[in-house]
């Protein structure tokens, strides 16, 4: 509270949007003090541009006009002195504790998003793994229930799944690959440097080897890319197609 009228600094600024952020309601007393203040002002807008959930509460009667947009459309809260206070209170921890979970849960995707968006949008704070499955089931749960995720919540999950998307996509690489250059390596070793010293019998056990190998990891490369399963399902199709290749033309060959 600012009782001697000082001017805020950026800091102080900043640490309360904190607070508002982390917050799960927004508890805004209205006032002619408090509706005339250009920093009651901002924080309503803040919370309202982070799609908090806001309880506005009057004290004293004010002109409803000019109560700001971000507190006018939700419904208020009297607790004026000619109000029955029990009665108000009891209203109050109804609309805290309403779907108090979700509430907490958009609050927490609130502040990792933020922290994020502070440092420059940093990848190491990106959600991974159960966090970023718990936040996109948030995200698709959100319909019709308040408050509603906002712009940059949004932005974020985004952003954490295609990281994810691009780790999976690199190992799946890195898998391939190494795949590929173990088969490339068989056939030059069977066919190249131990050719002599390998029967006809030999060679034939080991090329499946190679042959699934860089079938494998070449096609995963070129057209399998993030998704093992149809590299995997090629591998067996060549691997069958391997089987009735020997077993209906290598006695003619």
């Amino acid at each position: 509270m600012d009782w001697e009228d000082i001017p805020p600094s950026a800091e102080w600024r900043a640490e309360i949007e904190r607070a508002i952020e982390a917050a799960d309601t927004f508890l805004c007393v209205l006032s002619p003090s408090s509706i005339a203040s250009e920093m009651c002002g901002h924080e309503c807008d803040h919370a309202a541009s982070c799609h908090k959930r806001i309880v506005p509460v009057v004290v004293r009667d004010i002109d409803a006009a000019r109560a700001l947009e971000s507190v006018a459309r939700f419904n208020w809260l009297f607790f004026r002195s000619t109000d029955n206070f029990d009665d108000a209170f009891r209203q109050l921890l109804t609309a805290i504790d309403t779907d108090l979970e979700w509430v907490r849960a958009h609050s927490r995707l609130l502040v990792r998003a933020r922290e994020w968006e502070t440092h420059e949008k940093d990848k190491s704070y990106l959600l991974a793994g159960s966090d970023l499955e718990a936040s996109e089931r948030l995200l698709a749960e959100s319909v019709n229930r308040s408050p509603s995720p906002n712009e940059l919540q949004v932005a974020y999950v985004a952003a954490s799944r295609g990281r994810e998307t691009e780790r999976q996509r690199n190992q799946l690489r890195g898998f391939y690959l190494v795949s590929l250059v173990y088969g490339i390596l068989q056939s030059a070793v069977s066919y190249v440097v131990a050719f002599d010293e390998i029967s006809e019998e030999g060679l034939i056990a080991l090329s499946p080897l190679w042959v699934l190998g860089i079938v494998f990891g070449g096609f995963g490369l070129t057209v399998g890319r993030t998704s093992l399963r149809r590299s995997v399902v090629a591998t067996a199709l060549a691997g069958v197609l391997l089987y009735v290749f020997f077993l209906t033309f290598w006695n003619v060959l």
